[in-house]
């Protein structure tokens, strides 16, 4: 009896346990949306806050330079970063759809995330142990692989392209921020004349420019 029992029990589903996080950060997310829509908020509300908090961030990180106490400026600056990072996320999600995204609508998203992008970089370039230098061709190298996605976006009817991509926004601000933890730690190179914000000033470069490439080749219809 005992072993019918056992026989005819069905065995239990195995649980991953990644997934119910990726459902509640989702569904997390999709009512702050709901809740960003019911109060009438558009995604080029949010995109001027994102912008916003960009200028913050590259002032936080100038002024590390500046002041007696730059660890509250580090700190700022990743505060800053990581919700610019989450605005760019609840833009996306605010956008509508690319049939009806007027030309005045892509104005309004697409230029504070340039202006947001290149004071940002900037600012860290200007950060304390940086290169203004490095982060002038950073903000260069960004507004540059922004101008190929356009350029991509445009040869498909406005639809984004897809593939691999390296260095996107996200990613920025996410090695940024790292970047600034790094130091609020006081983790340090040990490479005299390779400071932690030049080294990732030097990977946001080489990223942007490595995207860029890779988004040439898919216009120009080359696989790689």
């Amino acid at each position: 009896m005992f072993c019918g029992a056992v026989a005819g029990r069905q065995p239990e589903p195995m649980i991953d346990p990644n997934k119910p996080k990726s459902r509640r950060r989702w569904h997390l997310l999709r009512r702050i949306t709901l809740l960003l829509m019911r109060l009438g908020v558009t995604s080029e509300m949010v995109a001027v806050i994102g912008m916003i908090l960009g200028i913050l961030a590259g002032v936080a990180f100038m002024a590390t330079g500046e002041i007696n106490h730059p660890r509250y400026a580090w700190g700022i600056g990743i505060l800053l970063c990581l919700l610019r990072a989450i605005a760019i996320r609840l833009d996306s999600k605010l956008q509508p759809t690319s049939a009806r995204q007027s030309r005045e609508d892509e104005f309004y998203n697409e230029l504070p995330e340039r202006v947001s992008d290149a004071v940002t970089l900037l600012g860290f370039g200007f950060a304390s142990d940086s290169s203004p230098w490095l982060g002038l061709a950073a903000a260069l190298s960004a507004i540059f692989s922004a101008y190929i996605r356009s350029l991509a976006s445009a040869r498909l009817g406005g639809r984004r392209p897809t593939g691999v991509v390296f260095m996107t926004r996200t990613h920025r601000l996410l090695l940024l921020s790292a970047a600034s933890a790094l130091i609020l730690a006081g983790i340090t190179t040990g490479i005299p004349g390779s400071d932690i914000p030049e080294i990732t000033l030097w990977m946001v470069i080489s990223g942007c420019l490595f995207t860029v490439c890779l988004r040439w080749f898919s216009l120009r219809g080359i696989k790689v």
